[in-house]
């Protein structure tokens, strides 16, 4: 396989196999590596090649998506294959992004659940099942959801009378509030406790 490297815009280096683009790299690693001095790799080196020039492409993508915001391991493995990337090269990558630290679903997920329980006032139970389906492990979830302040009841009463205030006032405002309460993850037990205190019948609104 012939090969060859042509400079692109600031620090990249286009790798060329056998006339097709194939690869991009920093030039610190292309310059660094075996292969820069080389027109042609054998038969036996393609793979060795292949791998470690695609491992190193797909970390500097991934270096470049985490620039704009953190992703969970799963998460930023699915973007890298989405690019184009093969997904051993991205595994690769994400494992050395882990290595450095600069992937850690710990913190991934202790930023997001207090996003959510903060900001869109969703349960524990909710944040637990937004986390697993953003990529971090049920185990980890679950840890870091426990972590929160966990009285429902008294989130429930409090939503009641900010954000849902305005919608307690008739049945059809009152049944899309508890909808919306069970879409953060609510139970209805709790809904239930906590619409009582406000001296609204709910014998009507459990199949909601």
């Amino acid at each position: 396989m012939k090969i060859s490297a042509e400079k692109g815009k600031q620090n990249k280096i286009h790798i060329i196999c056998d006339g097709e683009y194939t690869f991009t790299v920093d030039a610190e690693y292309w310059f660094s590596s075996p292969y820069c001095s080389k027109n042609e790799i054998e038969d036996e080196e393609q793979a060795a090649f292949l791998d470690a020039v695609g491992s190193r492409c797909a970390f500097i993508a991934g270096l470049r998506l985490l620039s704009y915001r953190d992703h969970s391991e799963k998460e930023l493995v699915l973007k890298l294959v989405q690019k184009g990337h093969k997904k051993i090269y991205a595994e690769k990558a994400v494992e050395k992004l882990k290595e450095y630290r600069y992937v850690d679903d710990e913190r991934v997920a202790e930023i997001y659940a207090k996003d959510l329980f903060e900001r869109k006032g969703m349960s524990v139970n909710g944040i637990v099942s937004e986390l697993c389906r953003k990529g971090i492990s049920r185990e980890i979830a679950i840890i870091t959801a426990e972590k929160l302040d966990n009285e429902p009841i008294l989130r429930i009463i409090d939503l009641l009378n900010t954000k849902y205030s305005r919608y307690l006032n008739d049945e059809k405002g009152i049944r899309k509030t508890v909808a919306a309460l069970q879409r953060l993850g609510y139970r209805w037990s709790d809904i239930n406790s906590a619409l009582r205190q406000h001296q609204i019948e709910t014998e009507d609104y459990g199949d909601v």
